[in-house]
């Protein structure tokens, strides 16, 4: 996959790899589980048949492949101003990427990232950390680390996005109204105190504790431990 592309034969259909990649990124978006089909696919760039876009993809799983290394190439790592900065900016940006992509992070999950993209940026965040001397475990463990939030978070983001489009329920706001009579019954049973004290509390939700960027920055006070 990753070391040439096939030529396919001759046709009247204008493709290419990075065009078929980037129409099914663009499908991959507009839905709320991430899952497209080929024949979907097709249909979007005007070829008759699914099988054409396999002269250029090789399989499904090639597809996938290339549209997980492709979302890896709108990560960033900051470079040259040691290793916190370029993994915080290896967090945020992989966070700006899976919040527009949310299917990436079930995908990043189960394959390998081998991709030139995914290559690249291991690459750049492993030249951040090499000047501290840590053993190899280590240094990767660091970059995972960090990718592990990014990819966490980016899968429940998706679970929740195809949670409401399954049961209807947009906003905060609907979802709130929904749980309202189980929580008053779970509060008028007075089983759970605590759990009760703390959803009754209109301040439970205000600042918001657990911002993505705020337990990366947790993630990184821990990992500076590492450092010496």
């Amino acid at each position: 996959m990753w070391f040439d592309e096939p030529v396919p034969p001759p046709t009247a259909e204008p493709l290419s790899r990075a065009r078929i990649v980037i129409a099914a990124t663009e499908l991959a978006d507009r839905q709320a589980s991430g899952e497209i089909t080929m024949r979907t696919l097709a249909s979007q760039l005007g070829v008759r048949s699914p099988m054409t876009l396999y002269r250029y993809v090789t399989s499904k799983d090639g597809l996938a492949d290339l549209m997980v290394d492709h979302i890896y190439g709108q990560f960033s790592v900051t470079r040259d101003q040691g290793w916190r900065p370029a993994l915080r900016e290896l967090g945020i940006s992989g966070w700006t990427a899976v919040q527009l992509h949310p299917w990436f992070a079930r995908l990043a999950f189960s394959r390998p990232p081998l991709g030139p993209n995914a290559l690249a940026l291991y690459d750049a965040a492993l030249a951040e950390l090499d000047p501290l001397g840590l053993p190899a475990a280590t240094r990767m463990g660091c970059i995972n680390t960090v990718l592990g939030h990014v990819l966490g978070s980016g899968l429940a983001l998706l679970e929740e996005q195809t949670m409401r489009a399954r049961i209807g329920l947009a906003t905060d706001e609907d979802l709130a109204m929904a749980a309202a009579p189980y929580l008053e019954r779970i509060t008028a049973a007075g089983n759970h105190p605590y759990f009760s004290r703390w959803a009754t509390d209109p301040d439970r939700h205000s600042p918001p504790p657990q911002t993505f960027a705020a337990v990366l920055d947790w993630l990184l006070d821990g990992l500076a431990t590492l450092t010496g």
